[in-house]
């Protein structure tokens, strides 16, 4: 660790940095609410969108508008992506949580297809692309605001916590159907009641906002703006130079992605859909896994400070390739059943969260941080996790539901091999401007 690299990092107090990081992770919270929400209650409001009498092709509408979100997300990494390189994490994060907040109010208002026909079903569509070009430029800025924050020996933990945050925006999404389910009856939950919690995310939005306007912008951004290189370097074709970085986000990405939206966002309604297993027991079993998966996530942060970051990431890959059908099958009509294998899942996908954060950050420069951690990974999860609820669904429909497992452990497989092929990240200097050049990095 550089003296350079201490300095730098211990320029802003301890408490301002700790209440920086409720600040986004606040907000990121409220994001990963309103895009959680959207699973949980999509078979009550699947009917009202989509003209069908067939449930379950409604459904596969509402999830098929829920994968076209992810279509606007590598859009949306790119834009915010560069937007937080040239004029800060700051800004392009409260854009984010402007664009997000909105989204969800518009979906809180939209009228019916049985009182406006097609007009209802592009209003929800629009809505979720505008939220998908947020959430694309979100995941990234923060992550990379997170990580120039911490202390140098911190940066896995610091980075972790914004995984944190969008498992506690999942846990509460998960608290509101379940209070809901508890208070409102299925017809009134179908026909006004899943406006509810869209309405709450866009209202709790305001108070994002005004968190996000007071963060301190980072020193490793306001380092390369008063050397007055960010104008000159910031854009798509230091990508390009800096293309093992790039491949690295994706590779890590991929399998995370995935496996993220199919094992916390979608294995509750999976459950109640294909295996018969009530709202009340998904929705619980889905609520203690994910506390568990909360608490596992800086474990691992705070081990791969130490121990480094490759160890976890191969863990990961293995975990998954050897226990998917393992885990898949434990799934029943029994509560007990969704339970185990979601807190299996979870635990094996804790190693790769608690780790990638870090990685994305550590292997761009400055200049292209944002850019070249948002676009890769908002491509990635268009392309692998975005589509993997309607993919499940469609699959299991047809009798093929094997297919799917067999996919999740190729994906898996990228994952690894990433894993495999790239050097230990952790004793990289963010402020160097050849931090990207992962080929001069030293294995450990």
């Amino acid at each position: 660790m550089s003296t350079a690299e201490l300095s730098l990092a211990d320029r802003a107090p301890t408490s301002r940095r700790i209440k920086d990081l409720i600040a986004v992770n606040f907000g990121n919270t409220l994001e990963w609410f309103d895009w959680a929400i959207y699973t949980i209650f999509a078979p009550y409001f699947a009917l009202q969108f989509f003209p069908s009498n067939d449930k379950s092709a409604a459904l596969l509408a509402a999830l098929a508008v829920f994968a076209a979100g992810f279509l606007t997300r590598p859009l949306g990494g790119l834009i915010f992506g560069l937007y937080a390189d040239r004029v800060g994490r700051k800004r392009s994060l409260t854009l984010a949580m402007l664009v997000t907040a909105g989204g969800s109010v518009v979906i809180a208002c939209a009228p019916t297809y049985a009182s406006a026909g097609l007009f209802a079903s592009v209003v929800l569509l629009v809505a979720r692309l505008a939220q998908g070009i947020a959430h694309g430029g979100e995941m990234g800025t923060s992550v990379t605001y997170l990580v120039e924050r911490a202390p140098p020996h911190r940066r896995a933990l610091y980075g972790s916590t914004s995984w944190m945050s969008v498992v506690l925006g999942t846990m509460i999404a998960t608290c509101t159907g379940l209070l809901l389910n508890a208070n409102l009856e299925r017809a009134a939950l179908e026909s006004w009641g899943w406006r509810i919690p869209f309405a709450m995310g866009g209202l709790l939005g305001l108070y994002g906002l005004y968190l996000r306007r007071k963060l301190t912008e980072t020193a490793s951004f306001e380092k390369k703006q008063k050397q007055a290189q960010t104008a000159r370097t910031t854009g798509l074709a230091p990508l390009a130079r800096n293309w093992r970085g790039v491949a690295v986000v994706f590779g890590l990405s991929a399998g995370g992605s995935i496996m993220f939206y199919t094992w916390l966002i979608y294995s509750p309604t999976f459950a109640q859909i294909s295996r018969g297993l009530d709202a009340k027991s998904a929705l619980t079993a889905s609520l203690i896994a994910q506390a568990v998966f909360f608490a596992a996530i800086p474990l691992v942060g705070w081990l791969a400070d130490r121990f480094g970051r490759r160890p976890f990431i191969i863990l990961f890959g293995l975990g998954f390739i050897a226990l998917t059908f393992t885990l898949d099958g434990m799934i029943t009509n029994q509560f007990s059943g969704l339970l185990s294998a979601m807190i299996a899942a979870l635990l094996i996908l804790a190693c790769l969260f608690g780790v990638n954060t870090a990685v994305w950050a550590e292997v761009f420069p400055t200049e292209i941080r944002a850019t070249g951690v948002s676009g890769p990974l908002s491509l990635a999860t268009a392309i692998f996790g975005g589509t993997a609820p309607y993919v499940n669904t469609y699959l299991a429909q047809q009798g093929q539901h094997s297919l799917f497992l067999v996919y999740l452990m190729v994906v898996s497989a990228i994952t690894l091999l990433t894993g495999f092929l790239i050097p230990e990240t952790r004793h990289l200097d963010l402020d160097r401007p050849d931090t990207g050049r992962l080929a001069n990095s030293p294995r450990e």
